[in-house]
């Protein structure tokens, strides 16, 4: 079973996809900031993560620096409520696998599971 760290500050959207990832048979670990997402990483790296960009302590591009790093192989997929589209190419050039827009829509995130993770469904 794959191993998915889900990081967002928001309660809310982190029991959201945790439900979700669930029930598409992923284990899931979660963390509330970018800080907590590197710890979780080095103790025990999971096969992809869905990170916020946004968050305290450390924010998801602070954080996905240290990981690719890190763990230059390493599946990441970001979060943003950021309203702009020009984020998504941001993510992806300081080293993001994908970016996805909140709110997102449940076909977006099968789609980024299907392509960045190999998940049939």
């Amino acid at each position: 079973m794959p191993k998915i760290l889900v990081v967002d500050d928001e309660p809310d959207i982190l029991n959201l996809l945790k439900s979700v990832l669930e029930a598409y048979r992923f284990a899931v670990e979660t963390a509330t900031n970018g800080a907590e997402a590197v710890e979780r990483a080095r103790v025990a790296v999971p096969d992809g993560i869905f990170m916020d960009l946004r968050m305290p302590v450390m924010d998801g591009f602070e954080a996905l620096e240290v990981l690719r790093r890190e763990f230059p192989d390493l599946t990441i997929v970001m979060l943003t409520a950021s309203k702009t589209r020009d984020i998504i190419q941001q993510a992806r050039a300081r080293g993001a696998n994908e970016c996805i827009l909140k709110p997102f829509e449940p076909e977006e995130l099968r789609e980024v599971l299907r392509t960045s993770f190999g998940w049939t469904g």
